[in-house]
């Protein structure tokens, strides 16, 4: 890329820079979160900001809440934006939903309790007790998807399976049993 060339904001090409020096062109569009759900789920804060619990036990299946918002191209996406967007392929494209559900607070986890469905909805995997934290993979993917490297994080799950350093997207097929999630 020559200095005359510019960078499109948000684009394959501008995720190899910085986020410092990445331009955001977008304002956060995302809203204010709605709170009147009938989700058997919560938002409670933690050490680290917001998570997401159950307010009831749940056997596998149940819906603990739904992503909803608008749905923008990567390009679109504000600095805050990056935080809480969830991405989802549509129609065989990538595409970004900006939540404005508690579904946002719901955190990462090696050894997830839930998942994120096609429809967007987070669903119980294996059961979970009344007052456990909602958990899914954040990176799950092939590694021929894009990943930002301003997604990237230091994970603190707990797991015994922990894969540590979050920076790609990695194939995951759940597998439990009581050895896999930490004691402590």
């Amino acid at each position: 890329m020559t200095v005359n060339q510019a960078i499109v904001p948000n684009s394959e090409e501008s995720m190899e820079l910085p986020r410092e020096q990445r331009s955001f062109p977008c304002r956060t569009i995302r809203g204010e979160v709605l709170t009147d759900r009938s989700y058997p789920s919560q938002v409670v804060d933690v050490s680290f900001g917001k998570g997401l619990f159950a307010t009831r036990d749940c056997p596998v299946g149940t819906i603990l809440e739904k992503f909803e918002g608008p749905v923008v191209e990567y390009s679109e996406l504000g600095y805050d934006d990056t935080y809480y967007a969830l991405n989802f392929l549509y129609d065989g494209r990538w595409k970004w939903l900006l939540g404005n559900t508690p579904a946002i607070y719901a955190n990462h986890g090696c050894a997830p309790n839930a998942k994120v469905n096609s429809a967007q909805e987070i669903e119980v995997i294996r059961p979970i007790k009344a007052g456990e934290e909602i958990l899914f993979i954040y990176n799950t993917g092939t590694g021929e998807d894009k990943w930002d490297p301003m997604w990237t994080f230091d994970c603190k799950c707990g797991a015994k399976k922990c894969m540590g350093l979050v920076d790609s997207y990695r194939s995951w097929e759940p597998e439990y049993n009581d050895n896999l999630t930490s004691k402590a």
